[in-house]
């Protein structure tokens, strides 16, 4: 198995909203020396706790104040943005970044957000899939064609000059089917094992160049992992999925307003209990070649605070985990 290992996902939330992000770059940097793999970032629209609106515009902030690590989203909902301009978007910050971007995209779940943008949706699955291949055809730098989205003989310059990784998150067997099909990889969202095993058992066979991330809430109760700080603050992260996720089916099943903070985290404890907790998220994926874990650590909290969390999981969590892979 080759195994990277990101943080995430970073999303704007909070009270200062020019505060959290005018420290976004700091935390990046913070997760780079810490020896993280990747920084992820997601997206939200007309949330009143300021969620962030425009992933790859942080990402483009980003670029040029990191080196190695790879920048993610996860994920765009990409029924909501033009084709032409998310072509272009991702092709700059690719450029930007000296080709360090992984595109996620997925279509989202929340009503409010399709009526804001003007969609429908029930047309979202469907753009979503020809949507891919038109991001291919839209890198290679040549015109091309995509009626299904409007697009007649349109060309995005600057090319990024590589085959940027798109993956997929969702978890309704068609969207698994979708990603396994037709992109680089398969992002699960909330990597509780019911999930996770559903997925693979819906991807089958690994194939060449097909990568499988789960995203992992953590908590640490060990120095340095703040785990009080962590469980309250994304409670209060929580509570604000919760207001546009109630009375729907997400994470494949029907959401539960007010559910204690713990029955998001999937791994807890001291140090030899959250390694071998993420161990355990491995072993299901032990058939498939590319493993990437995003480990969800970043909340709306203070940037000391996040900071050193992001530090003590480097020290204490990442050797030891990428030791028994």
């Amino acid at each position: 198995m080759t195994l990277q290992v990101g943080v995430g996902l970073w999303t704007g939330q909070g009270a200062d909203a020019r505060r959290s992000y005018g420290e976004v770059a700091e935390l990046a940097v913070a997760a780079e020396r810490a020896g993280f793999d990747s920084f992820w970032v997601t997206e939200h629209h007309g949330l009143p706790d300021g969620y962030l609106p425009s992933p790859l515009t942080v990402l483009a902030a980003l670029a040029p104040v990191t080196s190695r690590i790879s920048l993610g989203t996860g994920v765009v909902l990409a029924p909501l943005h033009h084709p032409l301009r998310l072509a272009e978007d991702a092709a700059v910050v690719d450029l930007l970044s000296g080709g360090r971007l992984v595109l996620g995209l997925g279509i989202g779940y929340a009503a409010h957000e399709y009526r804001a943008f003007g969609v429908d949706p029930a047309t979202r699955g469907a753009r979503l899939e020809a949507l891919v291949g038109a991001l291919r055809q839209a890198w290679t730098g040549e015109p091309f064609s995509c009626p299904v989205l409007g697009l007649d003989d349109v060309r995005v310059t600057p090319a990024p000059g590589r085959r940027i990784p798109i993956w997929l998150g969702g978890y309704a067997a068609v969207a698994v089917d979708r990603a396994g099909r037709i992109t680089d990889g398969h992002l699960v969202g909330r990597g509780e094992p019911a999930i996770v095993d559903a997925a693979s058992a819906q991807l089958g066979s690994p194939r060449p160049g097909f990568t499988r991330a789960v995203t992992v809430a953590c908590v640490l109760d060990a120095p340095g992992g703040g785990a009080g700080s962590a469980r309250a603050a994304f409670a209060v992260q929580q509570r604000a999925y919760e207001a546009i996720q109630a009375g729907r089916t997400v994470y494949s099943r029907s959401v539960a307003v007010g559910a204690d903070v713990d029955a998001y985290v999937q791994v807890s404890g001291d140090a030899d209990a959250v390694v071998a907790g993420l161990r355990g998220v491995l072993a299901a994926l032990g058939g498939w070649p590319d493993v990437h874990l995003v480990l969800r650590l970043l909340f709306p909290e203070p940037l000391e605070v996040q900071r050193e969390r992001l530090a003590t999981f480097g020290r204490e969590i990442l050797p030891r985990l990428r030791e028994g892979t």
